[in-house]
Order: structure tokens, then C-alpha cells, then sequence
């Protein structure tokens, strides 16, 4: 099984991004960016400063965003990146309401029909590689809610990793895949057919970039589930899973396997929130434990299965399984893995646990919402 030759986890937006910018500034060769969602606020104007530089140290510069997810930002980092000779592309960019708007949308892809075809495949991905020997990864997008120094209290709890090692080569492709869907799509379907040989069982970079892929990857998360022997601790920020995914945390459980689950207390998705109540329900009354974080909002993917960490941008959906670019890393190292179960003790004690009083029959009106958002799950 391949491995990682270093790694860092970080569990806040600050250290994250301060990282990050850091090794923006050493960069010598290259730097590449890809997130689903891009603002424009302190942050990421500091960051995209630290881009200008690098750009003019002589360092290639590509930024690529989700048209959905960095919407409303897309005409500023066009901008900028024009002025600044930055490389920006729109992954399946949405048309604009105005005309020129909807110019600046066709510079971005020579197939404008094709926009509402592929208005649900999107990039969900947030990377950044640094001269193609570091990434970083994980659930952080390119915006300041992550950040206590800038939001407060009000900051987000997440998590990211920073991984060397050969397995950064397959990453620095899945970049380019996305990079050439930006323009060359005809070109796509023939460069991801090259890489089906991948196993996931032996990886620790975990791509879902072809639908064989997505196929395999499910299916091992089930296997790595099913085999378990000592805990799996689950946190995410969107849990709407598969009913094969539900059955396979029964008979851990059953089996005598520690399972616990930890979601959020307060949703930036709220209608996610209001799908969920059916399934949690449905989890506490086969007993297993299910945690509320209560401090801010839960945005972390990460799970801890036996003695593996996984950190990426998979959330437990429809979406991450089916539509959406994810990006996971397993990390099997001993301290890793302490530093996750130190983190995953300080979550639970920011927490509260979920009993089945918490989700007693609701009133006729709110038993309606949540049957509606339960029906809508496999669009969230």
C-alpha cells in the first residue's frame, strides 16, 4: 500500500490558511488552485496577493472554481486575474443575466449549450498545490467563515491536511482533468479512461474524477465498514447516506464495533438538516451514539475507521457519491492518528448528545417540511 512521507493536519481555518500562504510565498515553480466555492473578502484577497507575487517570482498560477459554488465572485477574480496574469477557469460555469455577462461566460466554455446540461456536475474539490511536491486538502473553501481572526467566535469548525509523497502526482492530474473540462471537454473522457486501473483498498489519495471510479471507491468505504473491528467515529456536515452505508453501521455496531456519529448542531444547510431527522431518528433507536456540535457550524468529512484517518471533501450524500469532484487522503501514521482522537474528544465535549426525546413527533406543520426536505435528499 502506498504512503505519504509527511503530512500535517490542521483542525481551523487560521493555522490552515497561514500555512498555506506561507508556502505560496516559498513557491518556486508553480502553484494550483482548485475550490467549489472562491469569495471575495479579506482572506482571499491576501491570498490572491500572495498569488500576484508568485506570479511575478516567475511561478505558473491556475485557479480553477465551481461556476455554482463561486458564483457571485467570478467577475471580481476574472478581474483580477486579467490584470495580474493569473490563469482562472469556471468549472461548468452558469450563465449570467446580463449580456456582458454572458460573453465573459462563453470565453470560458466553447460549448454554451451544454450549460444547463451540466448544471449538477460539480467541483467539490478544495486543493492547492504547491510545485507539485505539496497539497493541501480537506473541507476548507477559499473564504474567511473558517477563520476566528476574522469572523470570531462565528468560525467554523474544520479540518484540513497538508501530504507529500508520490501519491501527489495523481492529484497534480486530477487538477489538469479538471483544468482541460474547462475547455476541452471531448478531451476528458479519453484522459479519464486512462486512469481506471486505480484500487482504492491500496491508495491513500482517494479520486472520484470517472463513474467506474465513484463505483469502487462506495463499494470500498462499505468493505472498510463492514471488516472494522475496533471503532468507526464519523464526522460530517451533510449526512444523507445510502441505505447499504446505514446497514453497514448496524452490524458494526452489532458486531461490537464503537460507533459514533458527530453532525451539526446548526447547519449552513438547514434544509439538509430537516432530511436528516428521519435517518438519525432511525439511527438512535438501534442505539448508536449521535453527537450534536454545538460551538459553531460543523463543516469538517473526516472519518476514523480502525487505526486510518481520512480527511477530504466527501460528504456521507447522494451528491459525493454520484455528481460531485471529491478529493480524500488516508493517513495510516501513528500520530495522525492520536491527533485525530484527541480532536475527535475535544469535538464531543463541544457537543451534545443526541437522544431520541430530542426527536420525539414534531408538530403536523414541521413533520411536513421534514418529509418534503426527506424527499428532496438526493438533490442536496
Amino acid at each position: 500500500m502506498e504512503s505519504w512521507s509527511q503530512s500535517e493536519i490542521f483542525y481551523n481555518g487560521d493555522d490552515y490558511f497561514h500555512s498555506l500562504i506561507q508556502d505560496i510565498r516559498q513557491a518556486r515553480r508553480s502553484v494550483t488552485i482548485e475550490s467549489y466555492i472562491f469569495t471575495e473578502d479579506k482572506l482571499t484577497k491576501t491570498i490572491l496577493a500572495e498569488l500576484k507575487n508568485a506570479r511575478e517570482r516567475g511561478c505558473t498560477v491556475k485557479l480553477v472554481v465551481d461556476g455554482f459554488g463561486s458564483y457571485t465572485s467570478i467577475p471580481f477574480l476574472d478581474r483580477f486575474c486579467t490584470e495580474n496574469g493569473l490563469e482562472l477557469r469556471v468549472f461548468h460555469p452558469l450563465p449570467y443575466p446580463l449580456l456582458w455577462a454572458h460573453q465573459f461566460v462563453l470565453k470560458y466554455s466553447l460549448r454554451g449549450s451544454l450549460l444547463f446540461r451540466r448544471v449538477n456536475r460539480r467541483t467539490h474539490r478544495k486543493i492547492t498545490i504547491i510545485d507539485e511536491t505539496r497539497a493541501y486538502l480537506g473541507s476548507l473553501n477559499f473564504t474567511q467563515v473558517h477563520c476566528a481572526s476574522f469572523v470570531g467566535d462565528e468560525a467554523w469548525r474544520d479540518t484540513g491536511v497538508w501530504v507529500e509523497g508520490a501519491p501527489v502526482k495523481r492529484l497534480v492530474l486530477a487538477f489538469q482533468i479538471s483544468y482541460l473540462r474547462t475547455f476541452m471537454k471531448g478531451l476528458l473522457g479519453w484522459v479519464g479512461r486512462w486512469k481506471l486501473n486505480e484500487d482504492p483498498a491500496r491508495e491513500v489519495l482517494r479520486l472520484n474524477t470517472t463513474q467506474r471510479l465513484r463505483r469502487k471507491l462506495y463499494r470500498d468505504l462499505l468493505r472498510r465498514l463492514t471488516q472494522a473491528q475496533s471503532r468507526i467515529y464519523l464526522t460530517t456536515a451533510y449526512f444523507l447516506p445510502r441505505r447499504s452505508l446505514l446497514r453497514a453501521l448496524m452490524k458494526a455496531a452489532r458486531r461490537g464495533v464503537d460507533v459514533q456519529l458527530l453532525i451539526p448542531g446548526k447547519s449552513d444547510v438547514p434544509l439538509v438538516k430537516w432530511a436528516a431527522f428521519y435517518i438519525v431518528r432511525f439511527l438512535l433507536q438501534r442505539r448508536i451514539p449521535i453527537f450534536e456540535y454545538q460551538r459553531s457550524i460543523l463543516h469538517a468529512k473526516t472519518m476514523i475507521i480502525d487505526d486510518e484517518v481520512f480527511i477530504g471533501s466527501f460528504n456521507l450524500n447522494h451528491r459525493s457519491i454520484l455528481h460531485d469532484l471529491e478529493v480524500e487522503a488516508i493517513l495510516n501514521d501513528g500520530h495522525s492518528l492520536q491527533s485525530m482522537l484527541q480532536q475527535w474528544q475535544q469535538d464531543i465535549s463541544h457537543s451534545k448528545a443526541v437522544s431520541e426525546k430530542d426527536f420525539s413527533a414534531p408538530s403536523w406543520f414541521t413533520r411536513i417540511l421534514y418529509k418534503i426536505a426527506f424527499r428532496l435528499r438526493y438533490m442536496l
